[in-house]
């Protein structure tokens, strides 16, 4: 396929999609006790509107966050095999980077051209150009604040980024901004002495760009051997990520693609949905709602404070909500997407993807070797059949009927796969939706390599430059580092 006709990984689906009714039923499920969206279209989301929502109400006073230190916090070690709280954000961060606005009032909202390669342009910018001077001093480093977490803001207070979506709450936005001092933090470390002054960016921008290339490079060998490793099914993470490249992959590593497949972006990748917790401690044991970090309101007059990433990262850190056909009930009034599940449905739906089994159908006769190689099987899965009858909320049923009819939407179906298995329920995706994420993340990793350091001996350097920022962190070498050693402050 060439990349204008490359808009599905599988195709469309032939089987007859389920009705209103239908869809209410399985949003009531997934949310329970939140509102169907209204019929009423939503007025354009503007910055001026995302303002109003990042504005403190007059009546709830907000007064500075408490300085960092100050704060007495009891950490309990997560349970092993659980995922840190911060792998939600961090999925977000890249589905920010990698997949265009899908809801219709945001596409003006963000006019930054979206690239299906995971080349950080949510970070910098068009793949090529030159930073601009409001987010870059003159020699290539972050324009940031006096403190250490928040990012540069313009004379409104509003977030000054590529990517305005990374401002969606206040987690992903203090995620980014990490992110940006990463980068500065690299780029000082190529000066090779103290007295000696980076150049100009008009004069020489190779220094600017080496720095890009090892961020770039250090966030890829993360998503590969830290993040993945943790979401997908062992089988097909081995079968995609081991030494050896994959035998046969569904986008091919020389296929042109304009943007990322539907199945992903209208389903699988739409899994961190059902990871996100109710409350989130931040910092101390201040517990803040997923409202007040959705629109970065403080509640009872305290402002969003500066995150302590051992609470997102790392031995104490919360864990995730199980991935599963539960959502929690915030995130059915969220700001610009509301109800979030039946948002995630509709978009399948109006995308016409695929149900499992015509999936299976697809790779076994078109990639028979990567069908076998990731464990894929034709037969129904009697642990998935049980697990959507067993729903806590005893609202299953319609599950069971839509799955045992070939309705069921892909997205709904990939939560029930993610809790039905036997090893690790809940907390790593199924062995299709693992296939889906695995392929087209394993193209946009290698779309990004070709763009920026397509040389051999460039990717030599970069490792020799990865294993220097490893020990400036802390740990012996690249293959010990982990988001934790970069991200969270030792005492």
């Amino acid at each position: 396929m060439g990349g204008e006709d490359r808009d599905y990984l599988f195709g469309k689906t032939r089987m007859p999609l389920p009705d209103k009714e239908e869809i209410a039923e399985m949003v009531a499920a997934i949310i329970p006790w939140s509102d169907p969206i209204s019929e009423t279209p939503e007025a354009p989301y503007t910055s001026a509107g995302m303002q109003a929502l990042l504005t403190p109400a007059s009546e709830n006073p907000v007064h500075p966050p408490e300085p960092a230190g100050s704060e007495k916090v009891v950490k309990i070690p997560q349970n092993p095999g659980k995922l840190p709280a911060g792998f939600t954000y961090w999925g977000q961060w890249i589905a920010h980077d990698i997949i265009s606005p899908t809801h219709p009032a945001q596409n003006h909202y963000s006019s930054r051209q979206v690239s299906p390669a995971l080349n950080m342009d949510s970070l910098y910018g068009e793949s090529g150009s030159l930073p601009p001077h409001w987010l870059t001093d003159e020699q290539g480093f972050f324009r940031l604040p006096d403190n250490d977490w928040d990012c540069l803001r313009d004379n409104c207070n509003t977030p000054l980024l590529f990517e305005p979506r990374n401002n969606d709450n206040a987690i992903i936005l203090q995620f980014h901004s990490q992110w940006q001092r990463i980068h500065n933090r690299i780029l000082g470390s190529l000066c090779q002495s103290p007295e000696r002054a980076l150049p100009h960016l008009c004069e020489d921008v190779s220094w600017f760009r080496k720095a890009q290339q090892i961020t770039v490079a250090l966030f890829h060998h993360l998503v590969i051997h830290e993040w993945l490793p943790a979401i997908l099914d062992r089988q097909v993470y081995d079968y995609y990520f081991s030494e050896q490249p994959p035998a046969v992959t569904i986008l091919g590593s020389d296929e042109y693609i304009s943007r990322v497949p539907y199945e992903f972006s209208h389903a699988a990748f739409r899994f961190g949905h059902s990871m996100v917790r109710e409350t989130y401690k931040l910092r101390g044991n201040d517990s803040f709602t997923l409202h007040a970090l959705l629109t970065h309101q403080a509640e009872r007059g305290k402002a969003i404070p500066p995150i302590d990433w051992s609470l997102f990262f790392g031995e104490f850190a919360q864990e995730v909500q199980p991935i599963n056909l539960i959502v929690v009930s915030g995130m059915g009034g969220i700001p610009v997407s509301r109800n979030i599940a039946e948002r995630n449905i509709a978009a399948g739906m109006k995308a016409e993807l695929m149900a499992v089994q015509e999936c299976n159908q697809y790779l076994e006769g078109e990639y028979p070797e990567l069908f076998k190689g990731c464990g894929l099987t034709m037969d129904d899965s009697e642990s998935l059949l049980t697990e959507l009858k067993m729903d806590p909320m005893n609202q299953a049923s319609l599950f069971y009927t839509l799955h045992r009819e070939n309705r069921l939407p892909l997205w709904p179906f990939l939560l029930a796969e993610s809790s039905a298995q036997e090893d690790n329920p809940g907390h790593r995706m199924g062995k299709l939706g693992s296939v889906i994420i695995a392929d087209v993340l394993l193209h946009a990793i290698n779309a990004a390599k070709k763009q920026l350091f397509p040389l051999k001996e460039t990717q030599q350097e970069l490792a020799i430059c990865l294993d220097q920022f490893s020990r400036q962190c802390g740990v012996k070498n690249t293959a010990s580092l982990t988001m934790s050693a970069i991200l969270c402050k030792k005492e």
